[in-house]
């Protein structure tokens, strides 16, 4: 023990972020509001919990104004907010965001809170205080220190030419920020991508992909490349027919190709679920879940129960967050099923589950038919040509969420998909290692699960 600085100790800021209420906002110097004001539910009762006034990028100011202004009322919506804290301009509690904070002070208000982004899939009656601890379930454990591999790219160079796989590649505009919330740069997507390209490539090979680009970060305005021409020789492509036209897709086989990819600005990597072997054969049944107006333990409760039937009909599945708001199972399959029938059979499996929990599900497609504070179980993502977020692969959603497969044991209610995130995922996956690893190694065949599923329905 030595009682004065030294390297014998550490310094490590400790972070963490939930959902908060927008109750209303302070004016300030900057347009059109200084400040947010955030709350809380307790004991079904709106609860003060602090203001938020960093994070903001002139963009996302305006965006919020826009979306508050609306919602202006002249009545107070929290009892318990500080005179000290200015006059209030209320707006009814219809909207949600995420704030990321270093803790609660001793009367429980945010301490440094910083606006991270918008929530438009949470009720705000389901936003309540999170404590951090568990009661009956252990939560997958997302606070790994950081990993042990050494970064890619340095962090004082804003352009370095590398040799990968034989082949040169040129990265450029390294400090360019791409997460303006959080201040992850370009090079922290490229060294991520690098450092995990080992577990993500195996589930990108051979699959034709859709680039979305984001050039200027998540902030910024994106655009969709589906035609790959003019790309580099060594770069794999192939020519497919779509929409009566012939577009060249890239297809990413190595990690040499997934970082090229990077560094033009592709956040995440959205593959097909099918190889250009068997193109019109999927090798996997998506099952899709995504929140309507709820909370994400209805989606940890619908997966619970999709597990359950698939295990009784005798077959498996790989849960995964999405990196955004959803779950996505995999059901690895044999590739000889089209994909009107890997959509038929997650149809069947949609309206039992749904009949089993109508008070969980809802599955119409058109949106003003959903019900709210149900799991939408979109069947409709098998189709041909559609593309999904790949395991292990970053969002362009404000924290850097990453896409990742869970253990069943792992999918419990306090699950957030926001814990999974670039600045703690490495070191889990160097933990726990490919947890997707079946879906490319045990395909299963349908015929013997549709025998049972007929047995179960009745």
């Amino acid at each position: 023990y030595e009682s004065r600085r030294s390297g014998s100790w550490i310094k490590i800021k400790v972070t963490t972020q939930q959902d908060f209420v927008i109750c209303g906002y302070i004016l300030g110097e900057r347009e059109p509001f200084g400040s947010l004001v955030l709350g809380y539910y307790k004991n079904k009762k709106l609860v003060y919990a602090g203001n938020v006034g960093s994070g903001f990028t002139e963009q996302s100011l305006k965006a919020v104004g826009e979306k508050i202004k609306p919602l202006i009322t002249k009545k107070p919506v929290l009892s318990d907010v500080p005179r000290e804290i200015g006059e209030v301009t209320w707006v009814k509690p219809e909207l949600v965001c995420v704030v990321k904070f270093t803790s609660w002070t001793n009367d429980d208000r945010l301490r440094a809170p910083v606006f991270m982004g918008m929530r438009t899939e949470v009720s705000p009656e389901d936003v309540v205080r999170e404590t951090g601890l568990l009661a009956e379930n252990q939560v997958p454990e997302a606070t790994d220190p950081e990993s042990k591999q050494e970064a890619l790219l340095p962090a004082d160079k804003a352009e370095i030419t590398l040799d990968l796989d034989g082949h040169r590649l040129k990265f450029t505009n390294l400090h360019k920020v791409f997460y303006p919330a959080d201040g992850y740069t370009k090079r922290d997507v490229i060294n991520f991508y690098a450092a995990v390209a080992d577990l993500l490539v195996p589930h990108l090979q051979g699959r034709p992909l859709s680039l979305k680009r984001y050039p200027n970060g998540i902030d910024h305005d994106y655009f969709f490349q589906k035609d790959a021409s003019g790309f580099p020789v060594w770069l794999h492509r192939a020519e497919l027919a779509e929409d009566e036209e012939s577009k060249t897709r890239v297809i990413c086989d190595d990690k040499a190709s997934l970082l090229y990819l990077a560094n033009l600005g592709c956040i995440d990597q959205n593959p097909y679920m099918s190889r250009m072997e068997t193109l019109e054969h999927p090798d996997f049944i998506l099952i899709d879940l995504d929140p309507y107006h709820c909370g994400y333990d209805r989606i940890v409760e619908a997966a619970q129960l999709v597990r359950e039937k698939l295990r009784l009909i005798g077959l498996t599945g790989y849960p995964k967050t999405t990196g955004g708001n959803g779950m996505h199972v995999y059901v690895p399959v044999e590739p000889i099923y089209s994909s009107a029938q890997t959509r038929q059979f997650a149809e069947v499996l949609a309206r039992w589950v749904a009949a089993v929990r109508p008070d969980l599900f809802t599955t119409p497609r058109m949106v003003s038919a959903r019900e709210k504070g149900k799991v939408y179980f979109d069947y409709l993502q098998n189709a041909s040509g559609k593309t999904i977020s790949a395991p292990y692969v970053l969002r362009a959603y404000p924290g850097a969420p990453v896409a990742t497969p869970l253990k069943w044991d792992e999918v419990v209610p306090g699950l957030k998909p926001q814990q999974f995130h670039i600045a703690n995922v490495l070191r889990r996956f160097e933990r726990v290692g490919d947890l997707f690893a079946g879906v490319l190694s045990k395909p299963q065949e349908l015929a013997p699960a549709l025998e049972k599923l007929s047995v179960a329905m009745g």
